[in-house]
């Protein structure tokens, strides 16, 4: 009799035993779970290389992860930002980490109007036919190192210095055709997403103006920069 009430009490023990057990793996599952979600969601909210680009549809707002190509510091170029995996990504002042064409994607979301007026033949026209990207306003910051942000024109040398005006040009038809890569054009283009309507398409290739990024403000050759662009107030 006490052998079978000791039996009992044994079969009970373990079975709480066991419950507590699985009780306790699956907390473990649970705050794991809930721990790789929070870091996923934390994670999308970062800018990197794995996540170069962050759209705010809210307050209509990008933010890009690009870094400095220093080769032009000394040597004129009419990109400002240019995609690294485009035909152009060697070509710009920054290289942005960001694809263009979901860049161009995000505007469209933010209900922006592109001006898509420039075709390629309005590259290469005389200055005095040449013409200027349409499109809604848009405004461009950048930082670095934690530093405050500041307009994206002051990264700019220019030989004639002018306000920059930039535009959502649209031209993602321009984009795929040529794959250049072009987020932001530092004068008008015809497939460029951005470019500046203060200088008219073939603007440098006329020797109007020759553009250089500014090496007294911007950091060190392969720095990680960030870039916010919103539509203009």
């Amino acid at each position: 009799m006490k052998l079978r009430k000791f039996g009992i009490i044994m079969a009970m023990i373990l079975l709480i035993t066991t419950i507590s057990a699985c009780s306790n793996k699956d907390n473990n599952k649970d705050t794991k779970q809930n721990s790789s979600t929070e870091s996923s969601q934390k994670n999308s909210t970062e800018l990197s290389e794995k996540n170069p680009m962050i759209v705010d549809k809210d307050n209509k707002e990008i933010k890009m992860l690009c870094e400095v190509n220093g080769t032009y510091f000394t040597e004129p170029t009419r990109h400002g930002i240019v995609y690294k995996g485009g035909s152009a990504g060697e070509k710009a002042i920054l290289r942005g980490l960001g694809d263009e064409k979901e860049f161009h994607q995000a505007w469209i979301d933010f209900g922006a109007k592109g001006g898509n007026n420039l075709t390629d033949k309005d590259m290469s026209v005389k200055p005095e036919d040449a013409k200027s990207i349409e499109g809604e306003k848009v405004e461009a910051f950048i930082e670095w190192d934690n530093q405050e942000q500041i307009p994206f024109s002051d990264i700019v040398k220019a030989t004639e210095e002018k306000p920059m005006d930039l535009r959502f040009g649209g031209n993602i038809e321009g984009a795929k055709k040529h794959n250049t890569g072009c987020i932001l054009c530092l004068d008008s283009c015809s497939a460029g997403i951005l470019s500046d309507a203060t200088w008219p398409g073939g603007a440098m290739a006329n020797d109007l103006v020759k553009f250089y990024g500014d090496e007294n403000v911007l950091p060190k050759d392969g720095t990680k920069v960030i870039v916010t662009f919103k539509l203009a107030e």
